[in-house]
């Protein structure tokens, strides 16, 4: 029997030691996402599939994104990492990593300035926000040197046993202009404790290796992490929404114009908004019976089925639970043209979960910030971001359900749980206060709209969304 050498068995400890780190994330429900970036593409396959063979790889999943594909050139630049967030016990290895797409960007000229610094903030956010909820982040960047790196390119192109094709940007980071700016933006990019490990792309099994090594520290350390601390917010006035409740009622007369001629409108707008690739979200959000489905109604009636979704956002399924709470609305993005509307969407975090006790404080204290990422996110990459707070009265509310309950064709639609929510009315003035006090954002601004004359609220939001629209395309 041959003796295996000092390498060979330093990589099987190593794959051993791996497994453990996999059972123990498991154990603690959470999630590993291991970047591997650098200017050795095949370099950072190669190692993504020896990572793949080490692990269990029932828990673990590569991504490599496909960055020419025009769903993923037409959503926000992190879109196809948000999708592939790992649930809790789940492990993701991505190459094809957000720094290194970045890098290759600023070497082309395709950003600079204030676009780079935005990218930059938007990483190290996004980051942040995976350490903060509990999922495990390990960086590996292979730097390979350039005369080694340009002998592996040339053997590359000679041979197609490995169906390897070498692509103008595989040249590009050969270039020492593409290393001193991966040197900047890997540092200014990285979230806090989060530092990318460099190791030598030149010898397959000692990269191998030493990759490994620092991943099984990374992972170590991950696991120990504490939750970043989140500062309670100075306390708020109470009765921010009172006074927007009642407004002069619109005749039927006068409404039904107005309607006739919006709906046309939104109509037109959103048919030349799906010509010009223009994407619209819209987040409507109120108490039960607030008149969130009336509204979503108006609007779309007279739009192309085949350019709007409507989203009802219900109790996160247990897949949902398993992971970031953003993940069910990551995925649903709209494509170029389209208009997403949500009946109820993220705020959830900060409304019911807060309310109800099922997101501890530091979660929902910290979702306001992620939030605000988030559609900054969407913003930066072009698309209109509405949201609606229709507000009404206690009073109205009791009046709707009753009527409701009197309605054959709306009974359906009540619950114990109206009632039941009822009783954490101020509660719920309070975390919406909140929410619009920490959310309202240039770009993705509140609209509260009084909501006790569903006729003026159906009206106010149709004009908000065509306003919108048509600032964007004129």
């Amino acid at each position: 029997m041959t003796q295996r050498s000092a390498t060979d068995r330093a990589r099987s400890a190593l794959h051993l030691r791996l497994l453990a780190l996999q059972r123990r994330a498991i154990e603690k429900n959470r999630g590993v996402i291991i970047l591997i970036g650098g200017n050795d593409r095949l370099g950072a396959s190669e190692l993504a599939n020896q990572l793949h063979e080490w692990f269990d790889a029932r828990l673990v999943r590569l991504c490599a994104p496909d960055v020419e594909l025009p769903e993923v050139t037409q959503k926000p630049f992190l879109w196809p990492y948000w999708n592939q967030v790992p649930p809790q016990g789940h492990s993701l290895i991505v190459v094809g990593d957000w720094v290194t797409r970045t890098v290759i960007a600023a070497t082309q000229g395709d950003l600079d300035g204030e676009s780079l610094r935005k990218r930059i903030k938007g990483i190290k956010n996004f980051e942040e926000t995976l350490a903060d909820n509990q999922i495990v982040l390990c960086k590996i960047w292979i730097d390979t040197p350039e005369k080694s790196l340009r002998k592996r390119l040339r053997e590359a192109k000679k041979s197609d046993a490995a169906n390897w094709v070498v692509s103008a940007e595989d040249e590009l980071l050969t270039k020492t202009k593409s290393h001193e700016l991966a040197k900047q933006i890997r540092s200014s990019s990285s979230g806090k404790g989060m530092n990318w490990k460099v190791v030598n792309g030149s010898d397959a099994k000692h990269r191998d290796l030493l990759a490994g090594r620092s991943i099984v520290q990374q992972i170590s350390i991950g696991l120990r992490r504490r939750q970043t601390k989140v500062r309670k917010s100075n306390g708020r006035p109470h009765g921010l929404l009172e006074s927007a409740t009642s407004t002069e009622p619109l005749t039927k007369k006068d409404y039904n114009q107005q309607m006739t001629k919006l709906q046309n409108r939104f109509g037109r707008l959103s048919r030349l908004a799906a010509k010009k690739g223009l994407s619209t979200i819209i987040a409507l959000e109120g108490v039960d019976a607030a008149g969130k489905g009336g509204i979503i109604r108006r609007l779309v009636a007279k739009a192309d089925a085949a350019h709007y979704q409507v989203h009802p956002t219900a109790a996160p399924t247990a897949d949902e639970k398993a992971r970031h709470y953003l993940w069910r609305f990551w995925n649903k993005i709209p494509a170029a043209g389209h208009v997403a509307i949500f009946d109820r969407s993220w705020y959830g975090r900060v409304m019911v979960e807060r309310v109800e006790g099922f997101a501890r404080t530091d979660e929902w204290s910290r979702a306001y910030g992620e939030i605000n990422h988030f559609e900054t996110q969407l913003a930066e990459a072009g698309d209109i971001v509405l949201k609606f707070w229709i507000n009404i009265s206690k009073e109205e509310q009791l009046r709707r359900f009753r009527s409701r309950e009197e309605s054959p064709h709306k009974r359906h639609k009540m619950t114990k749980e109206d009632y039941r929510n009822r009783k954490n009315w101020e509660l719920n003035q309070r975390a919406a206060e909140d929410m619009i006090a920490r959310t309202d954002t240039p770009h993705a601004p509140w609209h509260v709209i009084p909501g006790n004359d569903k006729r003026h609220a159906r009206i106010m939001v149709l004009k908000a969304v065509c306003r919108a629209l048509s600032d964007r395309l004129d």
